[in-house]
């Protein structure tokens, strides 16, 4: 239900944007195929797979309550997660709130329905918040340093830099046969990726993080709508193209994507076809792993080990009595401070984890008996061992 209103909030912000699935670049780039089979990848209890495990209440009276939880991020033990209303809540490593950044000073408030900040990131003194063409600067407190707005953009949406390399991605509107320009991925002013231009579907939510952030020995990925091909980027161009292999019931049918060109549809078909893996979402390095969010419902996160090529299914590593059924992860929200990995539950979560272990006659812990009584998020940090 949550991803399917995430999905919903993707087409409030761009009702008509419309991408391709089908992608041209170079035949000289080297194509690496994995093959994955979602059920079968590497599993076990999450005393097997996970060390280093800690939940940490974020701790708040009754009007500092988070409705939910956007986004979140980890950094110089800081937890910055921006609320359904995107809000900043700023929290030390122990869980305790530092603040609420909740309005721009001089900054006329927004509406209600509509995002307060849409993404965050950090810089080397604090944070970055995104605001349409406004960015906000806070330090590790959450005190603000500056804004800066920026002109629009209106064919590079996301960039980032690669050593001296600027990486330019964009997602062009097919609806609008002034801007029919279908470039995507750049590299300064030479053109890496084009889309199909027949190939046009309607875009059922929001890919704000195409060009990925986090980044590990100079490398960088890229990753389309409706595609299952990975772009791993560096400073002299793309370096491989990774191409995921699913079993056919997982493998989205293009032919019968591309006549879907109304969000009705475009819903109506993802419910019906709940098993379809209709592209990758967030992509980041973590040890020796890739970590990469298969688009399935709820999303399927799975860790590749680079070096060994292994790879492990995060959903398929389950609680059992040793950690009192309690969950280790959400589905939809995971990142890394290139130590830990994170992750945010919420109180449902450990009411499951109590209910299982009455169902199970495990008695049920101090630690869950004290987890239940937090009435706002848990802050999850661990390692893949």
């Amino acid at each position: 239900m949550r991803f399917l209103l995430l999905c919903l909030a993707g087409l409030l912000l761009q009702p008509d944007s419309l991408v391709a699935q089908r992608l041209i670049y170079s035949k000289d780039i080297p194509v690496e195929k994995i093959r994955i089979v979602p059920e079968t990848a590497l599993g076990g209890t999450i005393n097997e797979r996970i060390s280093d495990l800690e939940y940490i209440p974020l701790k708040a009276n009754k009007n500092q309550l988070l409705d939910q939880a956007y986004t979140c991020i980890l950094s110089n033990n800081r937890i910055g997660i921006l609320s359904g209303k995107g809000h900043l809540y700023l929290y030390n490593i122990q869980g305790d709130l530092i603040k609420i950044f909740d309005q721009i000073p001089g900054v006329k408030k927004i509406k209600e329905d509509n995002l307060f900040f849409n993404h965050i990131t950090t810089t080397e003194k604090g944070f970055r918040l995104t605001q349409g063409m406004r960015y906000v600067n806070v330090d590790w407190d959450g005190n603000l340093i500056d804004t800066i707005t920026i002109k629009e953009d209106t064919t590079s949406h996301y960039t980032t830099t690669i050593g001296n390399s600027s990486w330019h991605y964009s997602v062009p509107q097919f609806h609008n046969k002034k801007i029919m320009e279908t470039k995507t991925l750049s590299q300064g002013d030479r053109t890496i990726v084009t889309y199909q231009k027949m190939d046009s579907i309607f875009q059922p939510y929001n890919s704000y993080s195409s060009l990925s952030e986090i980044q590990k020995n100079n490398k960088a990925y890229a990753k389309f709508t409706y595609s299952t091909h990975l772009f791993e980027l560096d400073s002299s161009g793309v370096s491989k193209v990774y191409q995921f292999i699913f079993p056919l019931k997982n493998t989205l049918n293009l032919e019968e994507v591309i006549k879907l060109k109304d969000f009705m549809p475009v819903i109506q078909y993802m419910n019906a076809h709940q098993s379809v893996i209709t592209g990758i979402g967030d992509v980041f390095p973590y040890r020796d792993y890739l970590m990469v969010q298969l688009q399935l419902k709820g999303n399927f996160t799975i860790a590749i080990n680079m070096k060994t090529k292994e790879i492990i299914g995060l959903r398929n590593i389950i609680p059992n009595k040793d950690n009192d059924y309690l969950a280790f992860m959400n589905r939809n929200i995971l990142g890394t401070d290139g130590e830990y990995l994170y992750s945010i539950l919420f109180p449902e979560d450990i009411r499951q984890a109590i209910g299982k272990s009455i169902d199970e006659r495990h008695p049920v812990s101090d630690h869950l008996k004290a987890l239940e009584k937090v009435n706002n998020p848990i802050f999850v940090r661990f390692k893949l061992k």
